[in-house]
């Protein structure tokens, strides 16, 4: 009956040494979401819906690429998505004002086609396809025979996520037709215009002595460039100066923000506009190939110290030594 004892005493020692050995821990890693939301990741999905509808792959042209991008950045710059460009642009006369040789009827917008979508984080490039452009007015870029090029535009701002795509047609003779921009935005034939001459570099100017920021319209400027220029919302500056529209006009002073009161200074002889007072225009921030994911990432598990190893193994030793004692004084002990 003694020697019955022992063995069930040894499993109750080992099994609570076992019990002190520290567990495995695999670690969570969160997903990786740099390419889902970049312009090269909205035209493969596009191509591959093409594929799967027996149609060739757009071939990407990067005039079409900038133009997307730049209609990107305009949506984000207002706050909304629209189908129009600065000052009520349309794709073809912002491509014919990039170079790009479109081909078509110059006077009826030429051939070419866009989609535009604005979502929060959790709409994909998939998510935007397969709902915003879903309908047939959106299938006209997703499946054009008569298009072979494509571009896309990707901007992230303010927790939302705006995409352009960009079909069109080049000419045969890859050289872009005479066309004449005109104030109504028709175009009837002429010498095309350089995008720099349609849009000049809005300036930051730095505040005065109250602390205002004024920014002087220069011809040829828009509402959604200087908003840019200046990290601010076409509504706010809107707001500020009464205006009823984005409609400006060369000479205009726009108050543009309130930094607070600066140091008062002497006033001094000279122009009231130092252009060495300006800073260079920033960098718009856009989304390009290289995202940071606004996922939050899920914590990884700590792993368990390995400190209790000599302790297990202090256990296990004092659990066999004493089932060795036991058994020992079971076997000299009369019975």
């Amino acid at each position: 009956m003694r020697k019955s004892f022992v063995w069930p005493f040894i499993g109750l020692l080992l099994s609570l040494a076992l019990g002190f050995l520290p567990a495995r821990i695999i670690p969570v890693q969160a997903s990786d979401l740099s390419t889902t939301y970049t312009p090269s990741a909205l035209i493969s999905a596009v191509n591959a819906l093409r594929a799967g509808h027996g149609l060739p792959a757009y071939e990407t042209n990067s005039i079409l690429m900038s133009v997307a991008q730049a209609q990107a950045n305009y949506m984000a710059s207002i706050g909304t998505w629209s189908d129009y460009g600065p000052g009520g642009s349309t794709l073809g006369e912002r491509l014919l004002a990039a170079g790009y040789p479109l081909a078509g009827d110059l006077s009826a917008g030429g051939i070419c086609s866009q989609n535009v979508a604005q979502g929060t984080s959790s709409m994909t490039v998939q998510t935007a396809i397969n709902t915003e452009w879903s309908d047939a007015e959106h299938q006209i870029a997703l499946f054009s025979t008569s298009m072979t090029q494509i571009g896309a535009g990707v901007t992230y701002s303010g927790g939302d996520v705006y995409y352009v795509i960009a079909a069109a047609q080049p000419t045969g003779s890859g050289q872009q037709q005479a066309y004449t921009p005109s104030s109504s935005g028709s175009q009837t034939g002429g010498t095309p215009v350089s995008q720099s001459q349609l849009i000049p570099m809005a300036i930051v100017s730095t505040p005065d002595q109250s602390g205002a920021v004024y920014h002087v319209v220069q011809p040829g400027q828009a509402l959604w460039q200087i908003a840019i220029a200046y990290k601010v919302k076409i509504n706010d500056i809107k707001n500020l100066n009464s205006l009823s529209s984005d409609v400006i006009f060369p000479g205009q002073k726009l108050l543009i923000m309130r930094v607070g009161t600066s140091t008062p200074v002497s006033p001094t002889a000279g122009p009231t506009l130092d252009l060495s007072t300006f800073t260079p225009l920033p960098t718009v921030e856009i989304f390009t190939e290289t995202v940071t994911s606004t996922a939050t990432a899920t914590p990884v598990a700590p792993v368990q110290s390995q400190n209790g190893a000599p302790v297990v193994g202090g256990i296990i030793f004092v659990a066999l030594a004493a089932a060795g004692f036991i058994a020992w004084a079971s076997r000299n002990r009369p019975v």
